[in-house]
């Protein structure tokens, strides 16, 4: 094997097209993973750490390229085969032609085996209709795939992890990650011989005809060396044969065998190289007849013969693929290549004539492009072009500061006064720092969230790196929902605390932060807690849904919960609809009237005229928006209070609790000007500029008494002068409209407006946001200190202390993204923490980072003080109180249900009531509102949209305790959907259309919040909920069960992550068929009833993990489903 020489002047950088700024700050490995020769074309096939195949002719000009795995994993393995190229990924198999067009793919969705697949191999060189894959996953075993059907034929048992793949005439050489080979027959699905190879792993194997080599690796001091020998072994007799040694080091370990392969027309010879880039030639017949090469460079990862023997590729560490040849005169990798398909082209010169424009006829890719004689930047190399680019920041211009700075005729800026354009200066603490480029940010990203790539221990840093940087911690959260919605998405490295958190998969995610936020005052979580003690089934209601999540965090400590019940009951609420609450975009909304207008009749008070000349410019008044967040709170409360007084026989502890009692007069000449009082549950803080405080008022505007106190204060005690005309005496004259407040309750809630100069000021305040005041009521006005002793009255004095605040993050992107901060008191140790909630994300932060809202990204919208004794009172769990459980003794149908509706159930008795420990049985059914909307990006990735939107449509419970009513529901409620519903899922739900309307069901149709508080109740008394795949169960229905009362069939038949299918289980181990036609949830729930007392018996025979390997052994062969004729036979 002489004469091979190196073709210095032709390379090709494999992993260029990964080199584009779009790809550059993604964090991952950019590198190519197999390159392979084509048996019957001139072609290279490379394949990636992203998924992609590309193929290059032999002057390594692109042939074709083409996203081979969705999702961007790489590439693990590539075949040439007649009729195009096959590729591996860890769980998905593509097939296309030499084009790049698709022949199939299949993925873990079409084939449950397919899962950490690391190699595949023909059934035979010449045989190439069947391809066997193997890999990692010791469940999945060997299995095979029709190529010419594309389908899946069967699954071969193999319990060790597989690394390469190769096969002769007979039999699959497997290579396992031990180090050992196999000799498996596909056949009879045995092992024939085995051998064992290396004593760490095994790096490298060929087979041709009966002579196997392989290469691999030892472990020598905790250090894994390549070994410095090739095994060489005798298939016709099953033997080893003596090791052929190969050693290029000085040293131990280095320069050992990492690649060898045979010589494809010379059977007695192979290739052996060594990752330093060393390589020989030797005959296997005579070990010492050898020729030895040296590739020149730092370290090769892949050497390749192509067919025909007259070329070696090399793939050298950086990707760069070189090729050797034995002479300059052989021009392909194979003795008799195809030729390659190429587009037609379009002889070049003038048409015959103009063409209609809208002739279909005519072929689009025959119009020509002009000839340019330099080369188009577009076709540049990318490293002369290294700017990354930016993304321009949104700005709003009705919210851009203006100049403090009187501008004069004579000014230099002069020329940009315009009435119609007002000079704006540069605001550097939302806009940054002049001339400073900021990172490259990527508008997929953005849309993506890009803290997905970040690890649980990044994001849950809280404080800035520097001025500029928003902490992760405050960021924009991955999106939990995808394929799987939020079961496989691991919450525990998000919360290490013993609060829970709440999931984003829901409607109105703002929310979350509000919600969160009242979750810590006492006074409210104990008051809508408490209200649950009573039934509230007629109406959906705000109280009662806050009642259970609240209820359902408590009792969580730390596992994540979701807040979709109470969003259900949003969404159901006119009023919410007409506030645009409901459903909005995450964005900084500001539709709502400015707060400057006044709550009177427009014909009484009209706002003063101002003259203005022309030489002059006037000075825009800057409006003020409430945010979403705010308008929210000002419904939420007012809600809250509504229902408490129409629901619990007109109580108004949640008026006294927030209540803020503001009274409202006019002063003027005339007295005709009535005097109104009302109740309002929040207060707006405006700036005292803003209050009708005189500028001149140095109590107000020293700098160094700034603090959110003077704020409160001015804003409790509102002055304005307007033009009004009075409707008895018809006098127009400017009159003094006043707004006091006139009480202190036990909580504050404020919601902070202030201008973008207002919060500069701010901002640059030192302590502004103050831990806590003292307030009191003195001449029928609040008056707030810092200290009791600087109030000097003997009214009576109130304490307050500083609760939580929801802040709003600026976010580069535009989206509105609100985090909550909470003071909790710890009674074990006697203090209080601080900790900031965003939405799932719960970290516990310092005091002084907490009350620092000077950086530029944090604006506080809505802060909540609380009377000092109020805030240390515990936390009451519903428990305490005494609860109705009569509904789970009668029936209490929704609205318009007609009498004498089919039952099939019995309701419980008061003596059969359950207790802690009483086992029942539960299947629920869901019907689809609407289907999940994804993207796909050019990288393969999936982005979802928004996530499907399913509604809960029948639940079905069942006695589980031995006696004579064993198995028998005693809940089997339908539940009342009144939205549009998009697919009603009947083959697994078994709900037809109109089964949920009440105009024509003849079901037992029940409200959502009866069936909920059923099974709240259940959950109460302690009862053990058996059933099969009880998490997503739980997951839809909104309700948090702890798991020593969950009994999961699912998890009980588990063996690694294949889950079996309840009908399957029913089938194996007792002989039913069921889900035969229309899922039945009271069939599935007592199905499930059964496999848990056959659990239980296994369990104690000791038998149960044989049973276990016994059905997945079994359903290997079916692929885990129920043979239709022994299923009829049943």
């Amino acid at each position: 094997m002489n004469n091979w020489q190196h073709s210095f002047n032709n390379q090709c950088n494999l992993t260029e097209h990964l080199q584009k700024p779009y790809l550059r700050f993604d964090n991952r490995e950019k590198t190519t993973t197999k390159v392979v020769f084509d048996d019957r074309t001139n072609l290279i096939w490379a394949g990636d750490s992203y998924g992609c195949v590309s193929s290059y002719d032999p002057s390594f000009s692109l042939y074709t390229r083409f996203k081979g795995h969705i999702g961007g994993v790489a590439v693990n393995d590539l075949l040439s085969h007649r009729d195009g190229i096959l590729s591996l990924s860890e769980d998905s198999l593509h097939f296309s032609n030499r084009r790049g067009v698709t022949t199939f793919n299949l993925t873990s969705i079409d084939i449950a085996a397919f899962s950490g697949l690391k190699a595949m191999c023909y059934s035979s060189p010449e045989k190439q209709h069947k391809v066997y894959c193997g890999g990692e996953n010791l469940a999945s075993g060997i299995t095979s795939i029709d190529l010419t059907k594309g389908k899946f034929m069967s699954s071969g048992y193999y319990n060790s992890k597989v690394k390469l793949l190769k096969s002769n005439n007979k039999l699959i050489t497997v290579g396992k990650e031990s180090g050992s080979i196999d000799l498996y027959d596909p056949n009879s699905d045995h092992i024939i011989k085995s051998f064992s190879g290396h004593s760490a792993t095994i790096s490298s194997m060929d087979v041709c005809d009966y002579t196997l080599i392989t290469a691999g690796k030892s472990e020598r001091f905790s250090t894994m060396y390549a070994d410095p020998f090739v095994n060489v072994y005798d298939l016709r007799n099953m033997k080893q044969l003596p090791p052929i040694s190969f050693s290029k080091g000085t040293t131990m370990g280095n320069g050992g065998a990492d690649i060898v392969q045979l010589h494809p027309l010379l059977p007695t010879v192979m290739v052996v190289a060594t990752s330093s880039g060393s390589f020989d030639f030797i005959d296997l017949a005579n070990p010492t007849m050898r020729t030895q090469y040296v590739h020149p460079c730092q370290s090769i990862k892949d050497l390749t013969l192509s067919p025909n023997g007259d070329y070696l590729s090399i793939v050298e560490s950086n990707d760069c693929l070189n090729l050797w040849n034995r002479s300059q005169n052989t021009t392909g990798f194979t003795n008799l290549p195809e030729p390659l398909e190429y587009p037609d082209c379009v002889m070049d010169g003038p048409t015959q004539g103009p063409v209609d424009i809208d002739n279909d006829n005519y072929p689009l890719s025959s119009v020509g492009l002009p000839y340019y004689h330099e080369k188009l930047l577009s076709a540049w190399p990318r490293v002369i072009f290294k700017s990354s680019g930016t993304i321009p920041r949104k700005f709003d211009m009705n919210s851009l500061p203006f100049s403090s700075n009187k501008l004069t005729a004579s000014s230099q800026l002069s020329n940009l006064i315009n009435e119609q354009f007002p000079f704006h200066r540069y605001d550097k603490t939302t806009m940054g720092y002049r001339n400073v480029a900021e990172p490259y940010v990527c508008v997929s990203d953005l849309r993506n969230h890009s803290s997905i790539d970040l690890k649980p221990e990044e994001l849950t840093r809280y404080k800035p790196a520097n001025d500029l940087e928003i902490p992760p911690a405050v960021r924009t959260l991955p999106f939990t929902s995808g394929r799987f919605g939020s079961n496989n998405f691991d919450f525990r490295g998000f919360n290490k605390t013993s609060y829970s958190g709440l999931d984003t998969d829901i409607d109105n995610l703002y929310t979350n932060a509000i919600l969160q936020l009242y979750r810590f005052v006492p006074e409210v979580y104990n008051f809508v807690v408490g209200c649950l003690k009573d039934e509230n089934l007629d109406k959906i209601t705000l109280l009662s849904d806050l009642g259970y999540l609240y209820d359902m965090m408590g009792r969580s400590r730390g596992k994540v919960c979701s807040s979709s019940g109470f969003q259900l009951a949003l969404n159901s609420i006119d009023e919410a609809k007409e506030l645009n609450l409901v459903n909005t975009p995450n964005e900084y909304t500001k539709d709502t009237l400015a707060l400057d207008r006044l709550n009177l009749n427009s014909d009484k008070l009209t706002p003063p005229s101002t003259s203005s000349t022309s030489s002059s410019y006037s000075k825009p008044v800057e409006k003020l928006y409430k945010s979403l967040s705010q308008r929210f709170n000002d419904f939420l409360l007012s809600r809250l209070i509504k229902e408490e007084f129409t629901t619990t026989g007109n109580n108004t502890a949640l008026e006294q609790c927030f209540g803020f009692q503001l009274e409202t007069n006019v002063n003027a000449t005339c007295n005709d000007y009535e005097r109104q009082s009302t109740i309002i549950p929040t207060l707006t803080v405006l700036s005292p500029a803003r209050n009708g405080i005189k500028q001149s008022n140095k109590k107000y505007n020293n700098n160094n008494n700034q603090s959110i106190l003077t704020y409160i204060e001015t804003s409790m005690k509102r002055i304005k002068h307007i033009n009004s005309r009075c409707d008895k005496c018809h006098k127009q004259e400017v009159v003094e409209y006043e707004r006091t407040i006139k009480n202190l309750p036990p909580v504050l809630s404020l919601e902070i407006l202030l201008t973008k100069n207002e919060w500069n000021t701010v901002k640059n305040a030192k302590n502004w946001l103050a831990k806590g005041f003292y307030a009191t009521i003195l001449k029928d006005k609040a008056v707030i200190r810092s200290n009791a002793i600087d109030l000097k009255s003997n009214n009576q004095v109130f304490k307050y202390e500083l609760n939580g605040y929801v802040a709003r993050i600026n976010d580069p992107a535009g989206e509105l993204k609100l985090v909550t901060y909470a003071r909790v008191f710890d009674y074990k140790l006697n203090v209080f923490k601080w900790y900031m909630l965003n939405d799932y994300l719960v970290i516990e932060v310092d005091e002084e980072e907490a009350l620092n809202i000077s950086p530029w990204w944090k604006t506080p919208e809505l802060v909540i003080y609380c009377d000092a004794e109020e805030l240390r009172k515990p936390f009451f769990s519903v428990d305490t109180y005494s609860i109705n459980y009569d509904i789970l003794y009668r029936d209490h149908f929704a609205a318009g249900v007609r009498k004498g509706v089919k039952t099939e159930y019995k309701l419980l008795t008061k003596s059969e009531g359950p207790t802690a420990g009483t086992l029942v049985a539960i299947d629920a059914e869901f019907v689809l509102l609407n289907d999940e909307l994804s993207e796909i990006n050019c990288k393969g990735a999936k982005t979802i949209a928004r996530s499907k939107r399913i509604a809960l449509a029948r639940v079905s419970v069942l006695r589980g305790e031995e006696s004579e009513l064993f198995g028998l529901p005693f809940i089997d409620d339908y539940i009342v959907t009144t939205d549009h519903i998009e697919n009603y899922l009947t083959r697994y739900s078994g709900i037809h259309p109109g089964d949920l309307d009440p105009l024509t069901s003849s079901r037992p149709l029940v409200m959502r919040s009866v069936i909920y508080r059923k099974l709240w109740l259940l959950l109460q008394l302690g009862c053990v909920f058996v059933g099969h795949g009880l998490y997503n169960d739980f997951k839809n229905i909104n309700i948090n069960v702890p798991s020593k009362q969950i009994r999961d069939t699912a998890l009980y038949f588990l063996q690694g992550k294949r889950y079996l299918s309840l009908r399957y289980l029913a089938f194996v181990l007792l002989g039913n068929n069921v889900q035969e036609g229309d899922h039945d949830s009271i069939e599935d729930a007592h199905t499930a009833l059964i496999l848990y007392k056959k659990y239980l018996n296994l369990k104690e025979n000791g038998t149960l993990e044989a049973t276990i390997k016994s059905l997945y052994d079994e359903g290997r062969a079916s692929n885990y489903k129920v043979p239709e004729k022994q299923a009829k036979q049943l």
